[in-house]
């Protein structure tokens, strides 16, 4: 897919040029689990501005210094996540008393998130797919301070585990389209081949959630294949399932009309609602509570 052709396509879903022409602004979050917010606000040398979450800023730290080699990072009193990133976790709201299972946790940026608004209690299954990624995610809850987090390793399409888990974040691997340039490598037959592996990852998350569990399942993609159509499969297959509000206020667009009214739950985020990538978001529930 060429620019034009990547632009043609985005308008069909959004303003193409309000969302092309967005500016990437570096955000962070603050660790309170590691500082209180107050106490981080007096200490800090950053430059930082509000968002619609308490505890996400955009964040300076000042000509040519990198946010993720400042004293604040170092000692894990912040993370560099995206706004965008940080909706998911607000959204899944996991609690103290909650079993979480995060299928695709590295590089662990809502693995810490989830901890943080857990306050370090309840447990949280911090899987991935192989050791290689895991060793960020590794390096990323030791920084951050995350006590409450087992990490393992395995294929999250064929997990095995049934109705024990009390949440359940899925952010799926997919073709990325709102990362810079990644419409250069897009065909319709990479994001087939990569949605198959979205659904058995949701289908088996679902399946280890107990009765009134919720989950949400999220993408850094704009394609409806590997968004709705992959809820769509779900709510058809497994009767339990219903989709949710999100519980949670920020700028958004509800899911594509096509899929009808039920689908104005979900939020299809776009860089010109917070100066961040675009994402998907989809809160579902297995039965009743």
């Amino acid at each position: 897919m060429d620019e034009k052709q990547f632009r043609d396509y985005l308008s069909s879903y959004t303003d193409a040029e309000k969302a092309l022409s967005a500016p990437m602004r570096d955000t962070i979050r603050i660790n309170t689990l590691k500082i209180p917010k107050k106490e981080f606000m007096g200490v800090s040398g950053l430059k930082m501005e509000p968002t619609f979450y308490e505890n996400g800023f955009y964040a300076d730290a000042g000509p040519g210094v990198r946010l993720g080699a400042t004293w604040e990072y170092f000692l894990g009193y912040m993370h560099t996540q995206t706004l965008s990133s940080m909706a998911p976790a607000l959204v899944l709201n996991p609690g103290e008393r909650d079993i979480v299972l995060d299928a695709a946790a590295s590089p662990g940026s809502k693995t810490s998130h989830m901890s943080m608004l857990m306050n370090n209690k309840g447990a949280i299954l911090a899987n991935d797919v192989n050791w290689e990624r895991g060793s960020a995610l590794f390096s990323n809850i030791a920084r951050l301070g995350v006590l409450n987090a087992k990490v393992t390793v395995r294929d999250a399409t064929r997990l095995g585990i049934n109705a024990y888990f009390t949440k359940a974040l899925v952010d799926a691997p997919c073709s990325s389209l709102s990362q810079p340039y990644a419409y250069k490598k897009f065909t319709p037959n990479l994001s087939y081949e990569i949605s198959k592996t979205q659904i058995k990852m949701l289908f088996s998350s679902y399946d280890a959630l107990a009765e009134g569990g919720e989950l949400v399942y999220s993408t850094c993609t704009y394609e409806k294949g590997e968004n709705e159509e992959a809820i769509k499969l779900l709510l058809e297959k497994r009767g339990s399932a219903s989709l949710q509000p999100l519980g949670v206020e920020f700028p958004h667009e509800p899911g594509l009309s096509e899929y009808g009214k039920e689908f104005r739950k979900v939020a299809r985020v776009y860089p010109q609602h917070f100066s961040s990538e675009g994402f998907f978001i989809a809160k579902l529930k297995k039965g009743s509570a």
